[in-house]
């Protein structure tokens, strides 16, 4: 019986947007998607980043929030560099707040080992890149649908 490759399941048209978009760009995008995030990539596709409503959210906390919780902000120059006005946080390119840790999977593993993957990093996608560049996701959903299509075993 052939696996399930990731690149069977995938999508491949990505929401994502470039490192100078403005927080203000990236906020209206996810919203508009009605998604939690999306790929930073460069003008040839290569994956910077990824960009959360997390990293968004980050900017609206305070920073007595961020040093009690320990979960935002460690370094409070930065914070304070991006704790800003209303106008002037939303001007932020996203390069500065997207997180660099990027999960992903290449589109000829196996369904199986992006799971596992999901699974240890507790996340529910999975960029898929080749070599460099972005070519698609993987959703919990996509994971979902390849269980569907396998048979039932004896």
């Amino acid at each position: 019986m052939a696996k399930h490759r990731v690149a069977d399941f995938m999508s491949r048209k990505v929401v994502s947007l470039r490192p100078d978009a403005s927080v203000r760009e990236a906020e209206a995008l996810l919203a508009k998607h009605g998604i939690g995030g999306a790929p930073v990539v460069d003008e040839h596709g290569r994956v910077r980043g990824v960009v959360s409503q997390r990293d968004l959210v980050r900017l609206e906390a305070t920073p007595a929030t961020a040093g009690q919780s320990g979960e935002f902000y460690t370094d409070m120059e930065e914070f304070r560099d991006l704790a800003k006005t209303p106008v002037e946080r939303h001007g932020t390119p996203v390069e500065k707040v997207m997180t660099t840790n990027v999960i992903q999977v290449g589109p000829d593993a196996e369904v199986a080992e992006a799971a596992r993957t999901m699974r240890a990093h507790r996340v529910h996608r999975l960029l898929v890149i080749d070599g460099q560049v972005l070519v698609g996701i993987l959703t919990a959903q996509d994971l979902l649908r390849a269980l569907e299509e396998q048979p039932a075993t004896p």
